[in-house]
């Protein structure tokens, strides 16, 4: 059961997810602090590569039977996977950090540091990204042939759904909070330290969820 002509189905695999939260958390658990990581927290790189392996297993768990098979295992691959091409993602948080000081002047009107706030935001975006690109390149090495080119057509999807990723993480956001205080009251909604992991939580929902609908658009044109 997936989209028309399609491997990955997203409803279908985003409700797989919902329905084994117990798994992302045993997963954000196990994962390691490496010595190169950054501070961690909800969108530190051990909780981005757990989710990022969560969505591994999803997909074995909800493609369409031949990618399905092909990624048997691939989640319990990907921390070695990580691990081995950190230099990767090393380089793209260089080559990244130029395009982020041009942002912050371009969009914002503001220099690096001048804004903290902004700063944290983009480096974590930077951060996320490198993840998935690491991510994504080895899917398309796992899969083989029928995925050729799959990376790059899938971060370039990914690049095209940026208006609909940053409302997505505010939608995110605001429901969690929301929820937050529901259950805790003024005390969740005045504490800067849960509003903040709040926050940080919705941009890797945010980027995984849309990582998912990239996929199914570019898995069968990968095939």
């Amino acid at each position: 059961m997936t989209g028309p002509g399609g491997a990955v189905d997203p409803a279908r695999t985003l409700a797989w997810m919902r329905e084994h939260g117990a798994v992302l958390r045993e997963m954000v658990a196990d994962e390691p602090h490496g010595p190169l990581d950054d501070e961690g927290g909800p969108a530190g790189d051990p909780a981005v590569r757990a989710h990022l392996r969560f969505l591994a297993a999803a997909l074995e768990a909800t493609a369409a039977p031949g990618v399905a098979e092909a990624l048997d295992g691939f989640a319990d691959e990907l921390p070695a996977w990580f691990a081995e091409h950190r230099d990767l993602y090393e380089e793209h948080l260089d080559a990244g950090a130029g395009a982020i000081a041009l942002e912050e002047h371009l969009q914002h009107g503001a220099r690096p540091g001048s804004d903290p706030s902004l700063d944290v935001a983009l480096r974590r975006r930077l951060r996320i990204g490198g993840w998935i690109r690491l991510f994504v390149l080895g899917l398309e090495l796992r899969l083989g042939l029928q995925a050729d080119g799959l990376a790059a057509q899938t971060l370039a999807a990914m690049g095209e759904r940026q208006r609909e990723l940053g409302r997505l993480i505010v939608a995110l956001d605001r429901q969690a909070k929301l929820e937050a205080a529901r259950r805790g009251g003024r005390e969740a909604s005045a504490d800067l330290a849960i509003q903040d992991e709040i926050g940080q939580a919705a941009a890797v929902q945010g980027h995984v969820r849309t990582l998912v609908e990239a996929l199914a658009s570019t898995l069968p044109a990968a095939r």
